[in-house]
C-alpha cells in the first residue's frame, strides 16, 4: 500500500513534467521586437543603414499562406534571418543606434 505522501510527490512531479512537456511543444513565439532593435556601425550614415535594412529584410522575407492556403499579403520575415543578414553586413544592435523608417510594416515570423 502507498503512503498519501508519496502518492501526493508523485502527482506533483507527474502535474510538473506535463506542464514543461506542454512548453516544450509549444509553438515559438515569434521575436517580435526584432524591429525596435537599434543598430549600429562605426562611421556608416543613416541611408546605409535603410538601404541595407531593406536589402535584409527581402533576404529575409518568406511566403507565408492562410488556413485556405492564400498567400498573405503583409510580407513576413523571418526574425533569425534578418539579424544574421545585418551582421554579416557589419551591422550590430546597439543602444542608441539607427531604427527602422517609420511606416514600414512586416510580420514578423521564426
Amino acid at each position: 500500500m502507498m503512503s498519501t505522501g508519496l502518492r501526493g510527490h508523485r502527482r506533483a512531479i507527474t502535474a510538473l513534467s506535463l506542464g514543461l512537456l506542454a512548453t516544450a511543444c509549444a509553438p515559438a513565439a515569434p521575436d517580435d521586437k526584432i524591429f525596435t532593435l537599434t543598430w549600429g556601425k562605426l562611421g556608416i550614415g543613416y541611408e546605409s543603414f535603410v538601404g541595407t535594412r531593406n536589402d535584409c529584410v527581402m533576404a529575409a522575407s518568406i511566403v507565408t499562406r492562410d488556413a485556405s492556403g492564400r498567400e498573405n499579403p503583409m510580407p513576413a520575415v523571418s526574425a533569425s534571418r534578418f539579424k544574421s543578414c545585418m551582421r554579416a553586413r557589419g551591422w550590430e544592435p546597439v543602444a542608441g543606434g539607427y531604427s527602422a523608417p517609420l511606416g514600414y510594416d512586416v510580420r514578423i515570423v521564426q
